[in-house]
């Protein structure tokens, strides 16, 4: 063999950077003479080849683990390969992660060429265009006639060795005429996504396509996946411990969504049985060596670590600082699924209570003073049910009286025989938020503009209005859609839910993985172990798939119905939907900045006093329906005066929030001029729900001069209904009231600011128009409500 010089300086770099070019002097690029022995390069090229192309040897493989009807299917396609009588060439197709190689060598190994030649080439051997030809061609010819190739990642090749593979495919099938199928190689493509260029020119009838079902649609697969994965790491390790998965941990698991498919899950499992090693031999040391007599370790929660944040418990977006009051306390869970609850209550007692206010309101003393059903509903229920919304969210519709008397109204009509229409979900989803905001506005225009706070008749009519909207709607449509969609309480009841310290939620793992009856939403028979018999979410929800509080009204018949004790009732920090999984509706802000703009109209004298409004205008907004003369109240010249100021109030919040946007827009555009990032500002929609803290508190300020300074009078005014003696009344202190009142817009201004600027993530500059905006309306309602008081 001749001695080889070495020539040169620079082809170590090159030869570093990979680079394969020719020097003007007769020099290769890699620094050796052109003389060089030319059987030691070519031996040299054809060991890296052999490297680029994996030989396949007959040996135990996976099968598709699990019985879920993903598993089954896939299962039935890949047998299915392996058994066509036209040995076509096959594509699978599968998420990075998924078991694509396994499936591909067990569709040869269960074909009649499993005893011929096979050979899997990588993608990262043929990724350089310059090697691909060469790499393909003597992947072919080493395999030969009647054998199978499989080629891993086709999707990540550049597109000129795709097209050298289609160009292959096509080239073996000219040379076979395309009827005899024995002769050629059988070629088995692996890739995530399709790939059109490398099957162009192709009969697509010539070709099969299998699909692998990424894991998180397949979780009911995940436990057996998990076994099979805890049982061949033991089988690789020499620890003599067998590990096994505890139920906690196999909830875990299926609740996480995989986005690495297999190739995690099986990271994750063998994380955690490193880390219970680690924990045993420091248990063995501290022992001085002796061993306990467990021989299984549990693989808990506690050690299974996905590498996503959007997995599993407290790491799905969403989900943090949870705590289970079912696990807690299970008296909680005993109750919400006893028959009480359940009907029991509306029937045998709202019902009943509510005929009774009706009756005393329209035949009973017409003033408050007098009347002590009308001093509950306005001095107790209103500042009670806002009091609880931080607590129980939307607890009240759980016994709303509105919906028991509709529900009595559908089982009556359902014994009929009247159908139950199906709801009109698109229609309602468009329309019922508006019509929803649209009866508010008119319900509070009614209680300013004919003080029903003080005429216990019309607060009666009220009451009836709304139950008759309930009734209407469960005599003509299955279920609630009236508290769904339409109901002025609810709507506002759902969105101060979202402040709500507890929520009902389930375990989306173990529904999709463990559940087949989905009796919590559509109802059904009872379903062992747990489950009981119910007619399914009133209002058409999922436990697993609520994001937010707005529609759940915690009736607990997911609770009754659940047979595998998936559904939870969480306690969680107040308002955590209004920062993590709200999701912002028009019709929504809309009747927040309503809302807000109530606690201007109810207090239009305290605010035409504070803008200095003169007082023949003063005069006309204290004019109410009851004292013009005549049938026609619009008549009267000082009623349309307080109309028109009603109106503007209720305006008030709404216009100063959407011009402060319009300010906003121009400062984000400040602060990307000097910024190197620009950031889109953002939707006003979203935005206005930084303002939901403050209307809350703004309401409750404003009901509790009545709850504070009435509500203890509660005695003595039922005493004046029945016509009995005077008894002691107990009110609040004047400077009590209004301490608390400053406590609450405070506290309101504060949070919504926080709120703001949290939601936006973006420079105080930036949201400065929109914080103004919030301190002024808060100082604005401060005039009106504390000053004033």
């Amino acid at each position: 063999m001749r001695r080889r010089t070495r020539r040169g300086g620079g082809g170590a770099a090159r030869r570093r950077t990979g680079a394969a070019t020719r020097d003007d002097d007769g020099v290769d690029g890699d620094g050796w003479d052109d003389d060089d022995d030319v059987d030691g390069g070519r031996l040299a090229r054809e060991r890296a080849n052999a490297r680029r192309v994996e030989r396949l040897r007959a040996m135990p493989m996976r099968g598709e683990c699990g019985s879920s009807r993903y598993a089954r299917s896939l299962r039935a396609a890949r047998r299915a390969a392996s058994t066509d009588a036209r040995e076509r060439d096959v594509v699978v197709i599968g998420e990075a992660g998924t078991m694509r190689l396994d499936v591909a060598k067990l569709i040869h190994f269960g074909s009649p060429r499993r005893r011929a030649a096979a050979a899997a080439a990588l993608e990262s051997a043929i990724r350089a265009e310059e090697h691909a030809t060469g790499v393909i061609t003597k992947a072919f010819r080493d395999v030969g006639p009647g054998g199978a190739l499989i080629l891993r990642d086709v999707d990540l090749l550049p597109l000129q060795t795709r097209r050298a593979v289609n160009e292959a495919l096509k080239a073996q099938r000219a040379n076979d005429g395309g009827t005899d199928r024995s002769s050629r190689v059988r070629v088995v493509l692996t890739s995530s996504v399709s790939i059109p260029e490398v099957l162009r020119g192709m009969d697509t009838d010539d070709v099969m396509t299998i699909r692998i079902p990424p894991l998180r649609v397949r979780r009911a697969d995940v436990e057996a996946e998990a076994h099979f994965f805890v049982r061949r790491a033991e089988m690789e390790s020499d620890d003599p411990v067998r590990y096994d998965l505890s139920e906690d941990g196999v909830r875990a698991l299926q609740a996480h969504d995989w986005p690495g498919n297999e190739d995690e899950l099986e990271t994750v499992l063998k994380r955690a049985m490193v880390q219970l090693r680690a924990n045993r031999v420091t248990q063995l040391r501290s022992r001085d060596g002796e061993a306990d007599d467990c021989n299984c370790q549990l693989i808990t929660k506690q050690v299974l670590w996905p590498n996503s944040k959007s997995g599993y418990g407290g790491w799905r977006r969403g989900t943090n600082f949870r705590l289970n009051l079912f696990s807690a306390l299970p008296w909680t869970r005993t109750m919400m699924r006893s028959e009480l609850w359940n009907g029991g209550f509306q029937s045998k007692v709202v019902i009943p209570a509510f005929a009774l206010v009706n009756l005393a309101l329209l035949l009973g003393p017409q003033s408050r003073d007098s009347n002590v059903f009308l001093n509950i509903f306005w001095a107790w229920w209103w500042p009670g049910i806002l009091i609880t919304y931080p607590l129980v969210g939307r607890l009240w519709c759980a016994f709303c009286p509105f919906m028991a008397v509709g529900t009595k109204a559908q089982e009556f009509a359902i014994r009929a025989g009247w159908p139950m229409r199906a709801w009109p979900h698109e229609a309602m989803e468009r329309y019922g938020g508006w019509v929803l905001v649209s009866l508010f506005a008119v319900i509070l225009l009614w209680e300013e503009l004919w003080a029903l706070e003080d005429h216990a008749a019309l607060s009666s009519g009220l009451l009836l209005l709304i139950t008759s909207g309930a009734v209407i709607g469960s005599v003509f449509f299955e279920k609630r859609i009236w508290c769904r969609y339409v109901c002025p309480i609810g709507g506002m009841n759902g969105m101060f839910a979202k402040i709500s310290g507890t929520e009902i939620r389930a375990e989306q793992g173990v529904c999709s993985a463990q559940c087949s009856s989905y009796g919590c939403f559509k109802g059904g028979p009872a379903v062992p172990p747990d489950g009981m018999e119910t007619s399914g979410c009133p209002v058409g929800i999922h436990p697993a798939q609520i994001k937010d509080n707005h529609d759940c009204v915690l009736c607990g018949s997911c609770v009754q119905a659940c047979p595998h004790s998936s559904v939870r009732l969480n306690l969680r920090p107040p308002g955590i939907d209004l920062w993590t999984t709200n999701q912002p509706m028009a019709h929504e802000a809309a009747l927040l900045f309503l809302l807000l703009g109530a606690s201007f109209c109810h207090r239009l004298p305290e605010l035409a006093d504070a803008f200095g409004a003169s007082p023949e205008v003063q005069e006309a907004i204290r004019t109410m329906a009851s004292s013009t003369s005549g049938d026609n109240a619009f008549a009267s010249e000082p009623f349309v005066v307080h109309t028109i100021a009603a109106f503007c109030a209720l305006a008030f919040p709404s216009i100063v929030a959407f011009s402060s946007h319009a300010l906003g827009r121009i400062s984000n555009a400040v602060v990307n001029a000097s910024s190197e990032r620009e950031t889109p500002p953002q939707p006003f929609v979203k935005e206005a729900y930084a303002y939901l803290p403050l209307c809350w508190l703004a309401l409750l300020a404003h009901f509790l001069d009545m709850g504070m300074g009435e509500a203890g009078r509660v005695l003595p005014v039922a005493a004046r209904t029945f016509g009995l003696s005077a008894l002691a009344d107990n009110a609040g202190l004047p400077s009590l009231v209004a301490d608390d009142h400053g406590i609450a817009l405070i506290a309101g201004a504060s949070w919504s600011l926080v709120l703001l600027r949290y939601n936006a993530s973006r420079p105080w500059l930036a949201v400065a128009p929109q914080s103004v905006s919030i301190l002024c309306i808060a100082g604005a309602l401060w005039r009106v409500v504390v000053v004033a008081q």
